[in-house]
């Protein structure tokens, strides 16, 4: 029964790495992050403490989506137009709005 499900398992990892494409814009999860980040701008003990870390809320949405977009959203982004012109699709991060606060990226 063990060796079965390790089996299954093993098969399910193989195709998903080779038919899901990991790398990609992942949509759904920078689109959550954006908002993430512009929520935590708003009130940092609700959206920072209260739903990241002691309810840890957003990053379970977070990991839900991030599994979405392996499975479905990269897949489609790479087989529909990547993997043909070599050249990947991006995705534009938005700007927190009213933040009195912001941090630069130092790149």
């Amino acid at each position: 029964m063990l060796e079965k499900a390790l089996t299954t398992c093993a098969l399910a990892a193989t195709i998903t790495l080779l038919s899901g494409c990991l790398a990609g814009p992942d949509r759904l999860g920078r689109t959550w992050d954006d908002y993430v980040n512009q929520k935590y701008t708003e009130d940092a003990w609700i959206h920072g403490a209260l739903l990241q870390n002691i309810f840890p809320i957003y990053p379970m949405v977070g990991g839900i989506l991030t599994y979405v977009d392996v499975l479905f959203v990269n897949v489609y982004y790479f087989w529909s137009s990547d993997a043909w012109d070599g050249r990947g699709t991006g995705f534009v991060h938005e700007n927190p709005q009213g933040a009195s606060k912001t941090v630069d990226a130092a790149y």
